[in-house]
């Protein structure tokens, strides 16, 4: 698609869906501002493609070009502001597209979590930095410490992202793995040695009626056969295909992000951004995961 086909069909999607979704809202009182929420939603998932070096890139590129779709633009600090203050709607809107991808006879869906930086390490520790906020964890593949947060993802076998969470870099797999059950609500699940243990197997179990496998610790007295591990790896690679995607086209651990508000904007403007290409692939009769030649 080029820009424009892009952009139009990506304004349409969501102006479509803001309207389905607040149809019965009650306007409130006071002068409307100049440019909507869709055109805020719309902007923020545009600058989060892999052609924009950064948001700052995005913003000359907006300045230049794209006035003659949006008139009112705002200043790149109001737009911000805008941002952060549509977390939540952005996060509506890509379980939204989710849900229309999402394959209802799917067998089972995959979690896992991955670390992203919070500050570069010489800065991880200033006050004013995510103090208090973030941690240092440990990232396995890399053999190095990250000071941060880790990313929680539930996904389908197709590479659709249902449910998405964020934590502190330290933070235990098996809460993170809680949360994303409850948000997603699927039966059955494959996860790594991260999520493994009886008691927390039981609680899925019992509380929300999912089966939750997660491959045991090969020293454990119910270690799997190495057939059986084999199995569950093959099957859980599609989760290590949608993070490098994240991080490599979506630049999910440079985000530049100052407060926790506006990570976690960043976050949800990403995952929507990732989604709603997976949609327009879908729309094309592309293969889901085909993102990086969509935008031309």
């Amino acid at each position: 698609m080029d820009l424009d086909s892009f952009l139009v069909s990506l304004y349409v999607l969501t102006e479509d869906w803001w309207k389905a979704a607040h149809s019965s809202d009650i306007p409130t009182a006071g002068r409307p501002s100049l440019i909507s929420d869709p055109e805020i939603l719309t902007l923020a998932i545009l600058a989060q493609w892999p052609r924009f070096r950064s948001e700052r890139d995005f913003w000359r590129f907006a300045r230049a070009h794209l006035r003659e779709y949006f008139p009112a633009l705002p200043s790149q600090s109001q737009f911000n502001r805008r941002v952060r203050a549509l977390e939540v709607e952005m996060r509506y809107l890509q379980l939204h597209l989710a849900g229309l991808l999402t394959e209802e006879w799917a067998v089972y869906h995959v979690l896992d979590t991955t670390l992203i930086p919070a500050v570069v390490r010489v800065r991880a520790c200033r006050n004013g930095l995510f103090c208090g906020q973030a941690t240092f964890g440990r990232c396995v593949s890399k053999t190095e410490w990250v000071y941060g947060f880790k990313v929680g993802l539930a996904i389908t076998p197709k590479g659709v992202i249902t449910a998405f969470t964020l934590a502190e870099a330290s933070a235990d797999e098996r809460p993170i793995g809680d949360l994303l059950i409850r948000h997603d609500g699927h039966d059955a699940y494959l996860a790594d040695k991260g999520f493994s243990s009886v008691e927390w197997e039981r609680h899925w179990l019992q509380e929300f009626g999912a089966v939750v496998a997660a491959t045991p610790k090969d020293n454990s007295g119910r270690a799997w056969p190495r057939t059986a591990r084999l199995w569950a790896s093959g099957k859980r690679q599609i989760i290590e295909g949608v993070i490098n995607q994240l991080k490599d086209q979506f630049f999910l651990e440079r985000h530049r992000a100052k407060t926790l508000e506006g990570l976690l904007a960043r976050l949800a403007s990403k995952i929507t951004a990732y989604t709603c290409g997976q949609y327009f692939n879908f729309q094309l009769g592309r293969p889901l995961r085909h993102l990086a030649d969509l935008l031309v």
